[in-house]
């Protein structure tokens, strides 16, 4: 079978089995949970903030779709930098979309579907102000290229590529433009190219039947996951935040203190003589 052909490829050790390709802030925490209580490791793009050193590779994919600059990465390249030890793939990963599907066809698409008007407020209050900020555009500009890794970069360059067409901090109105429209005509193509076979339009309060069934997965003995996504994000954005900066004060008191060092030493041997 081609999945079992497919699957050795960058280490892989077993298939892809679902791509869960609704946008961030359509309950993909919750989603991630329910996959990994089925067995499934799943990759969230909350892991991002967790591994920035996964960055690079997100960033060169932003690049390559959004901004021609590069290859696409191929179904080796991300399950060599991000995806080998994963079964499923969530949040983030929904901006690659096609790429996705093209890479790892063995998988099954879920989406998630919310009011567009509840997503947008969901994800302006949670998603947008820890892409642009003033405390955001400083890293950007001045502490990742300094110390890395290009987090901000990538993270920027993705929902900015998607959403809007850059990714620098101008961008932040033309997402505010586009948004809603981009959110359904990304639900719209989705479910053009994808197979009804392939596909699941899971409804959020449905529970376990559906996604098990589609998913031919016994059902747990267990509640739906119901992740409090916003709590989770903000949380680890603070603290990704509060650690690059520390590692940009600490850079930059290596750059303060070496100079210092060295007039000091010149000095005191100087004394000695």
């Amino acid at each position: 079978m081609a999945s079992q052909d497919v699957s050795a490829s960058g280490g892989r050790k077993r298939p892809m089995e679902i791509l869960s390709l609704g946008p961030s802030r359509t309950a993909t925490a919750s989603m991630a949970a329910a996959y990994e209580v089925l067995g499934v490791p799943t990759y969230h793009g909350y892991r991002l903030i967790t591994y920035p050193e996964e960055g690079a590779a997100w960033e060169r994919a932003a690049d390559a779709k959004f901004f021609n600059k590069g290859q696409p990465l191929t179904r080796e390249e991300w399950d060599e930098a991000l995806f080998k030890d994963f079964a499923a793939l969530a949040d983030i990963c929904f901006m690659f979309w096609e790429e996705l599907l093209e890479a790892y066809p063995e998988a099954k698409v879920v989406l998630v579907e919310r009011d567009v008007d509840a997503w947008w407020k969901s994800f302006s209050e949670g998603i947008l102000p820890g892409l642009y900020s003033k405390k955001v555009d400083f890293i950007v500009n001045y502490v990742e290229p300094a110390v890395g890794p290009r987090t901000a970069h990538a993270c920027r360059k993705m929902y900015g590529g998607y959403l809007g067409s850059g990714w620098g901090p101008e961008q932040l109105e033309v997402i505010k433009a586009n948004a809603k429209d981009r959110y359904r005509e990304h639900f719209r193509r989705i479910r053009e190219v994808v197979p009804r076979e392939r596909l699941l339009n899971y409804e959020l309060g449905s529970g376990w039947g559906p996604l098990c069934e589609f998913l031919d997965k016994p059902v747990p003995d267990v509640p739906f996951p119901r992740v409090n996504e916003a709590e989770i994000v903000q949380r680890r954005i603070k603290e990704a935040t509060t650690e690059t900066m520390m590692g940009g004060i600490r850079a930059l008191g290596l750059y303060v203190i070496a100079p210092l060092a060295v007039v000091g030493a010149a000095w005191y041997m100087r004394s000695l003589r």
